[in-house]
């Protein structure tokens, strides 16, 4: 019997990878999706069911579950944009908290505590992280600069509890910053779409570029998936696991790579209004217990995953070209 596998937030970024990855894998794929930020068409290719439900309605999320009982959930349906917190804090509390609350609780009520949970927190719990601390271990406090980091920090320690109380199966996934096609909303994706844009012409060769000082490591999401797969199989449950890039590089690193190679010259202007009020300095992570626990590390180089998001952003906005020249 193949494995079955629950992913709440299938319509997302790293849903959508993972639904092909654990197709792929064997898994009997089940997932389920609310205001999708990524095209459907993969996970609907590659799951057997979807369900189009609001983690905050507890009741359809049981009756979910309760239809395909799975073995395994990765629980990764939430509001996953720091900005956007700022705008809609109480949706974002809303979805990541009481999201996760009810997935435990529809756990508890159906009796499926075999079921392993392989939670998607994340990074941003640590929040502010001071140069010197860096890379963090899984026992670096949580300081989270906003709402989006506190209601991961949230998600984080009613993971604990549901673990405590009710021995529920289930592990933490601090997962840093996660990037390639198919990525929107953040840094990565906005350098890598405006390169694209420059190349075909779009816009002007002009960069408008906010604090480059900022330092983050990033995650191949092909790696990501991997690393995934290695928890599920070997992560031992109740415990905290960091998932991110290896290396850490600033925004000023990050940006040279994204304009090696173009052929324009690109005139690169700082602007205070991408400035954000509070920005955190640094986020890098320690590695250690996930290699140590699973022998997973991060085999893709940023420079190799930035030209793949490059190519795809070019393909994608040629495609939006030739169906009606609406700008991506």
């Amino acid at each position: 019997m193949s494995l079955k596998v629950f992913i709440t937030g299938i319509g997302g970024f790293i849903g959508s990878h993972l639904s092909e990855f654990l197709a792929r894998k064997g898994c009997e794929v089940w997932g389920s999706y609310f205001r999708p930020t990524n095209d459907m068409s993969v996970p609907t290719r590659y799951a057997k069911g979807l369900f189009n439900i609001d983690v905050r309605q507890r009741s359809h999320l049981e009756e979910a579950l309760q239809q395909v009982r799975p073995h395994v959930i990765y629980h990764l349906a939430a509001q996953s944009y720091p900005m956007v917190s700022y705008k809609e804090p109480e949706f974002t509390v809303e979805s990541n908290v009481m999201g996760t609350l009810n997935v435990f609780e529809s756990m508890l009520h159906l009796g499926l505590k075999d079921t392993r949970v392989l939670l998607a927190s994340s990074t941003a719990a640590y929040g502010f992280i001071d140069p010197s601390e860096a890379p963090v271990t899984e026992d670096q406090p949580f300081r989270p600069a906003h709402v989006y980091g506190m209601s991961k920090a949230a998600q984080d320690l009613l993971a604990v509890t549901y673990g405590n109380a009710h021995s529920l199966d289930i592990i933490r996934l601090r997962i840093g910053n996660c990037v390639g096609r198919r990525r929107r909303g953040e840094v990565v994706s906005d350098f890598t779409r405006r390169r694209a844009q420059i190349d075909l012409d779009i816009i002007p060769p002009e960069f408008h570029v906010g604090n480059l000082h900022t330092k983050r490591a990033f995650l191949d999401v092909r790696d990501a998936v991997e690393g995934f797969w290695a928890l599920q199989e070997k992560g031992r449950g109740g415990e905290a696991y960091n998932i991110s890039g290896s290396d850490v590089v600033s925004m000023q690193q990050l940006l040279d790579i994204v304009l090696e190679g173009c052929e324009k010259d690109v005139n690169v202007v700082r602007d205070p209004a991408l400035v954000r009020a509070v920005d955190e300095l640094i986020y890098w992570n320690d590695l250690s217990k996930i290699k140590k626990d699973t022998g997973w590390k991060p085999c893709h180089v940023l420079s190799d995953t930035v030209n793949d998001m490059v190519e795809w952003w070019r393909e994608e906005l040629k495609k939006s070209e030739k169906e009606g020249g609406n700008q991506i």
